[in-house]
């Protein structure tokens, strides 16, 4: 059946469906492609203004066209429209709006699906100052093992839709038996319930999915029961999902019931979001995840301003991940207040049943569940003598430090004592000393004649005074906080499993703040940018003790500064200077020794056989007193025998041939 053009239902009345009233069967199909109007239609059975059936396999029921509904009212289902979706049959909606209509449950749309049907608005659809009396004022959804899609090119809008007696001022929706619902694009507005859920009621069990998946809005919506925003019941005994995606809930609010029949515990708690779990729910399966939502502004009278949540395990949930990631959503650790999120570790019903006394001593935040407070165990910072304004680089061993989530806060603790100044100078001047011995002997000994050049080696002279940080000396002044909120600094690398031994090392490229001459200098760590912590953990707004000194380390660079020339090869130099200089003396002593040679043999030359004494005895040949031949021969004898000559320079020597040797070879 095809319906085309405008038709307007006016003041029309019936048993079911006061204006319109259609059943299909498998098979069937009714087209509407344009716009039906319901005006003041009323029924005293099911849908106000229209009823429609559909049953069975490829039976659709297709409305590519608009309805209207405007003051329809029916005293059962569905003010506006009701439909029946049963055994795999479809019906889809483009454009639908209700305006002022009302019903006992479901003031503007009253759904009921089951096994396998399917129920879709892909248009623009408005429900405006619908009402019911029980359930739904906006709409009614009983999903038992089919499908309801508000499609992502869909637009739904709710605005001062009511429920005065019971649940759902905006929407109403019980899933169960693998039924599936998926929300787009849906915004309520100024909706209200005399109980749970000004915005949204739901129930979920028997493995039922409920997912807010793109631009769910919940504004200024309000309960006086129990979720201002949604209200949402899930049995865990049957792997049932909660999935928000990306939800808005903003200003709105729970508000203590003045309804004396209503006990304490049903009233009052989740402004935004009042969750609640029957059964023991295992975080481990991911069926409850609240990563998309974002909370501003929402009231509770009694608890959980944004968030409250009742469940057995709230405790493993809020630790499953990262900082309770699964349960969050944008609170933040820093500047949200504590009280946005609280819960209970109980089971739903037994929230029911119990006191005030005992909700108010077992609920607590929910951020002091996923809460890790790093423990500091030691922290030093390396400098560079040769550029103090430069790069910093810190190294911070402890444990419980979450990757990505680090934040360091270092502060002056005091003034350096001038006992303390002179002592770390002494010890510096010492060590630099010791680093220049040091580089004279490892240029000695790297090179013999021939001087090699020597790159830079970093000294790391130790500055630590070793004193017992006292209470009451923190002043808190030049305190930064390591990695800024701008985002463009270098993350701070950590090695290591939380729960076990961790090093952390962060890289500050500008050091001109550090003023570690004069000042000593506390370090803290915190997870969450609010709390920060030190030796085992404690916060040092609870004791100031708990801060750890830092350590300054001084690298030294083996050049003096502003000299490009460095030390090892000036000492290399240096050394080389005074071997030449050793060479040029050995030379001139043996060419004085080959001089006083040859002048000896000259002498001997200058007697002739006429002069020599012949038949002499021994001793007048070469009279016993005499020493100048003596002095000769010893000379040569020394020269030849002697052992080679050295240059001793520490440990090392420079060596050389004897004289003999030397002379030979010249």
């Amino acid at each position: 059946m095809h319906w085309y053009g405008q038709i307007q239902l006016w003041r029309r009345s019936g048993l079911i469906g006061g204006g319109f009233y259609s059943t299909q069967g498998s098979g069937t199909q009714l087209i509407i492609n344009g716009k039906i109007i319901f005006d003041n239609c009323t029924s005293s059975g099911y849908g106000g203004g229209q009823n429609l059936e559909a049953s069975g396999s490829a039976s659709v029921i297709n409305i590519t066209g608009e309805l209207e509904f405007k003051q329809c009212h029916t005293s059962t289902f569905g003010g506006g429209l009701y439909a029946s979706i049963r055994n795999k049959a479809v019906i889809e909606i483009n454009n639908a709006s209700f305006i002022n209509c009302s019903a006992n449950t479901g003031g503007g749309l009253n759904l009921n699906l089951s096994t396998n049907a399917y129920f879709a608005i892909y248009g623009i659809s408005s429900f405006t100052d619908c009402n019911c009396s029980l359930f739904g004022g906006g709409i009614y959804i009983m999903i038992d093992g089919g499908t309801v899609n508000f499609n992502q090119s869909s637009k739904v809008m709710f605005v001062n839709c009511r429920c005065s007696l019971q649940n759902g001022g905006g929407m109403y929706c019980s899933i169960s038996n693998f039924g599936q619902m998926i929300v787009n694009n849906m915004k309520l507005n100024n909706c209200y319930s005399r109980r749970d859920g000004g915005g949204i009621y739901a129930s979920i069990e028997s493995e039922g999915q409920l997912i807010l998946d793109k631009s769910c809005e919940f504004y200024q919506c309000e309960s006086h029961g129990n979720g201002g925003g949604i209200f949402a019941i899930i049995d865990s005994t049957t792997q049932c999902s909660f999935m928000i995606k990306d939800a808005l809930i903003h200003q709105c609010t729970s508000l203590n019931s003045t309804n004396s029949s209503l006990s304490y515990p049903r009233s009052g708690f989740g402004g935004g979001l009042f969750l609640g779990v029957n059964g023991d729910y295992s975080p481990s399966t991911e069926l409850i995840d609240l990563h998309g939502m974002k909370i501003y502004n929402n009231s509770a009278d009694k608890g959980g301003q944004s968030l409250y949540i009742v469940m057995i395990k709230i405790e493993e949930f809020c630790k499953y991940g990262i900082l309770g990631e699964y349960v969050k959503g944008n609170y933040s650790d820093t500047y949200s207040n504590e009280q946005e999120l609280v819960g209970i570790s109980i089971d739903f019903s037994t929230f029911n049943d119990s006191t005030s006394e005992i909700i108010e001593q077992q609920q607590q935040p929910l951020e002091f569940l996923w809460r890790i407070l790093g423990i500091l165990k030691s922290a030093q910072v390396v400098v560079n003598i040769s550029n103090p304004n430069g790069k910093l680089i810190f190294h911070l061993e402890g444990s419980r430090m979450v990757p990505g989530y680090l934040n360091v806060k270092i502060f002056e603790l005091r003034d350096k004592t001038q006992e303390e100044i002179d002592q770390e100078e002494q010890q510096i001047k010492y060590k630099h000393n010791k680093n220049i011995l040091k580089s004279l002997k490892r240029a000695s000994t790297q090179s013999s004649i021939a001087l090699k050049y020597q790159k830079g080696n970093h000294k790391q002279i130790s500055i630590n005074s070793n004193l017992k940080i006292k209470q009451n000396t923190c002043n808190y002044k030049n305190e930064i906080i390591y990695p800024p909120e701008d985002g463009l600094s270098n993350p701070i690398s950590i090695e290591g499993e939380i729960q076990s031994e961790q090093k952390a090392t962060i890289e500050m490229n500008d050091g001109s703040w550090l003023n570690y001459k004069q000042k000593v200098y506390g370090i803290v760590i915190s997870n969450d940018r609010n709390i920060f912590t030190g030796k085992e953990g404690i916060d040092i707004e609870v004791d100031e003790t708990a801060a750890v000194q830092l350590e300054i380390i001084i690298e030294e660079d083996d050049k003096k500064e502003g000299n490009g020339i460095p030390i090892g090869v000036i000492v290399g130099i240096a050394v080389g200077a005074l071997a030449l200089v050793a060479v040029f003396i050995i030379i001139i002593i043996v060419a004085v020794f080959i001089s006083k040679k040859k002048k000896a043999k000259k002498v001997v030359r200058a007697y002739g056989p006429e002069m020599r004494l012949r038949n002499l005895p021994m001793e007048n040949k070469f009279p016993q007193n005499s020493h100048s031949l003596d002095a000769v021969s010893k000379a040569m004898e020394s020269i030849t025998n002697s052992p080679t000559l050295a240059i001793e320079d520490g440990k090392n020597a420079v060596s050389w041939v004897s004289g003999v040797d030397f002379l030979a070879r010249s």
